[in-house]
């Protein structure tokens, strides 16, 4: 199966903007430097035993607030392992954290969302869970924070978070402190299909092969995930059939000269 969507230009793995935010009872904290205290990498001198605590880095929702941020030049995407990380001031008190939840939904059109499930024992799912490390905050493996992955909710992209105040849902340490949310999986602009001709579109696979149908004749490079080239083809103007038994399974981005961008799932 090929699901398919296109891309546009080169960005990073911050949000770049908050929409919308409602404040609960007791928020006030990190108000006067929203919305960039939200926006760009999380704290980097946070550690477990001294997380994040200016205002500068920080915004306090209230309770049952909540904060709507966006992904403008960039999506996140489905891809390996989780996609993207909030990260929160939780603190290791050595016997324990000091945990200020958050419910996390997400959005692709900043319309319609699906809310992450969680779990009301391990407190599994949601945001403000475990403490930040100062490590590389793209890197699930060591960035601590909460990991989310969009294949629990069965989606391939997304541009929008939300982050909800737990309030009296559960029973945690005080209000949700939100820092950042960086994507761990991502690409430049995806967006739904919506031009009638497309520069370029690639089908689903058949016999080992595939067919992409371009506007204009030119150089067709296909990168896996982590940006190594998969696969390189010359194509007419029109529609060729394309062999695709070389390619690795998973997220492929196919690219058409400089121009024209095309990420696909290829599952076999």
């Amino acid at each position: 199966m090929i699901v398919l969507v296109l891309l546009c230009a080169v960005a990073d793995p911050w949000a770049d903007g908050s929409p919308a935010v409602e404040y609960g009872s007791g928020a006030g904290y990190g108000q006067a430097y929203y919305p960039e205290n939200i926006l760009g990498p999380p704290d980097p001198t946070a550690t477990p035993s001294a997380p994040s605590y200016g205002e500068n880095n920080l915004l306090t929702l209230g309770k049952d607030g909540w904060v709507v941020l966006e992904f403008i030049d960039n999506s996140i995407i489905n891809g390996d392992g989780a996609d993207f990380t909030v990260f929160e001031n939780v603190m290791d008190t050595g016997s324990g954290y000091f945990q200020e939840c958050a419910f996390v939904e997400v959005s692709q059109d900043g319309q319609s969302w699906v809310q992450f499930p969680w779990n009301a024992t391990t407190l599994e799912g949601l945001a403000g869970v475990m403490p930040t490390t100062g490590a590389d905050p793209t890197n699930p493996a060591v960035s601590g924070g909460d990991q989310f992955d969009l294949e629990t909710l069965g989606l391939d992209w997304i541009r929008f978070v939300k982050l909800t105040d737990c309030g009296d849902a559960v029973s945690d340490g005080g209000l949700f402190d939100l820092d950042a949310v960086a994507a761990v999986n991502w690409s430049t602009g995806i967006e739904p299909n919506t031009s009638t001709e497309p520069q370029l579109v690639v089908t689903s696979p058949f016999s080992g092969s595939f067919r992409v149908t371009t506007e204009k004749p030119g150089s067709l490079v296909c990168y896996s995930i982590d940006g190594r080239v998969a696969g390189q083809w010359t194509v007419p103007e029109g529609s060729s059939e394309i062999d695709a038994s070389g390619l690795p399974s998973g997220l492929l981005v196919f690219v058409l000269g400089n121009s024209s961008f095309s990420t696909v799932r290829l599952t076999r």
